[in-house]
């Protein structure tokens, strides 16, 4: 695989990388399997994404499952970068650094409903002190915490190098590998971390999630995007929220995922 080269346009170091991988364990292939029309999960993501006229690249692995990922992303124009799967925090170190880039935007995969309005203030943070930046509830739990699979994260590249300095022979060091910027938000006493209250319709709500992670998850994300996209009223947070509410069925369906799955 060809390496990528540093991003001539870069001026201010920023980056977005999303992460995705095939192998998912409870629905292999979701990112790009068609999802509305022949949209998939990530065609949607990088189509709003894209609006933000910021560099973007896909952080995927070096498993052979996901060579399909490597030929979506060069045929959509898109950066991509193949690293370690079990070593995520690895494979984002060494993605930023590839592409000369400082400041990044963490987006997962599975989340049709991704919020980006807030992107371009947590790039703004990161240009200053802040080495961590997020949405929070009002318990003040990270966004990424939540199971509402709405928003976005940001963080330095020094920081996460920072925390994995700080994770040698650390005996929890393989489940922060995995999960990447829980480090630096667990420990604000070592990083300059920043939360700010989520949207007021979402904030002190746990009984919604919209991500997807089984076929069942699926299904129902279908259905509330076709809902909500015949209405033609866009898929804001209150939208999604009413929405929901309006439907208890949909309620029931996303409790039962938040019981199944921790966070």
């Amino acid at each position: 695989m060809k390496r990528p080269s540093k991003i001539s346009t870069m001026n201010d170091k920023s980056l977005i990388i999303i992460q995705a991988r095939m192998s998912s364990t409870r629905m292999a292939g979701k990112v790009l399997r068609p999802f509305y029309g022949n949209m998939s999960l990530l065609d949607i993501q990088l189509d709003k994404l894209r609006t933000l006229n910021i560099p973007i690249a896909l952080a995927t692995t070096l498993n052979s499952a996901d060579d399909q990922l490597e030929n979506w992303g060069e045929n959509h124009a898109l950066i991509v970068y193949r690293g370690s799967e079990n070593h995520v925090l690895n494979r984002f170190i060494d993605c930023a650094e590839h592409l000369g880039a400082e400041n990044l935007i963490r987006i997962c995969s599975d989340n049709p409903f991704l919020q980006i309005n807030e992107i371009g203030g947590f790039l703004e943070a990161l240009k200053g002190e802040t080495e961590y930046v997020s949405l929070c509830g009002a318990d003040g739990m990270p966004a990424i915490r939540k199971h509402w699979g709405l928003f976005s994260e940001g963080v330095k590249l020094s920081a996460l190098k920072k925390a994995k300095q700080m994770l040698k022979d650390d005996p929890a060091e393989d489940f922060y590998q995995e999960h990447v910027t829980n480090y630096l938000y667990e420990n604000p006493e070592k990083f300059k971390v920043l939360l700010q209250t989520a949207p007021s319709s979402v904030s002190d709500r746990n009984d919604l999630r919209f991500t997807i992670d089984t076929p069942g998850d699926f299904k129902l994300m279908q259905r509330l995007y076709k809902m909500i996209g015949e209405e033609n009223s866009g898929f804001s947070v209150n939208q999604l929220v009413s929405t929901s509410d309006a439907n208890p069925d949909i309620l029931k369906v996303m409790s039962e995922g938040i019981s199944s799955f921790s966070k």
